[in-house]
């Protein structure tokens, strides 16, 4: 059997769906990438979105891709739409309207299957979240 190599994991992209009182939607797009000549199955991704203001980290909401496959020499784009917490993002939004801007952490790692290989691949991003995300954001997207 030709060796196999540990497929990549990457935060692709990170968009602000709707923002309401109670809570803040996200839309995570995670890629993985299979560099095997065979099939790999990602069992899990699951992640934290974390919030920094100041030297506060706050976790604002977790997700988790579920079970996909993953053709050989192949990547694919994983979308979670993930949600926050009310009293956690109250805190968030004080220190974004303070400050500006905010940065929003995605830490997790995916857990990967191929015949008689298991990988736990990190992956790690850190953005920052502007007021005028926001703003779009509650407006519904339109600018």
């Amino acid at each position: 059997m030709p060796f196999l190599h540990e497929p990549e994991v990457s935060l692709e992209d990170v968009q602000l769906g709707s923002l309401s009182v109670s809570s803040l939607e996200l839309k995570v797009a995670i890629r993985v990438k299979n560099r095997n000549p065979l099939g790999v199955t990602v069992q899990e991704v699951p992640f934290k979105v974390l919030c920094r203001d100041c030297a506060t980290v706050r976790q604002i909401a977790t997700g988790n891709t579920g079970r996909v496959t993953i053709p050989a020499n192949d990547s694919t784009l994983i979308t979670v739409p993930v949600r926050s917490d009310n009293a956690i993002l109250l805190a968030a939004l004080a220190a974004l309207a303070a400050q500006g801007t905010v940065q929003v952490t995605i830490k997790g790692a995916a857990v990967i299957d191929a015949v008689l290989f298991h990988w736990s691949v990190p992956f790690e991003k850190t953005l920052p979240v502007t007021m005028d995300q926001i703003v779009k954001a509650a407006g519904g997207g339109k600018k």
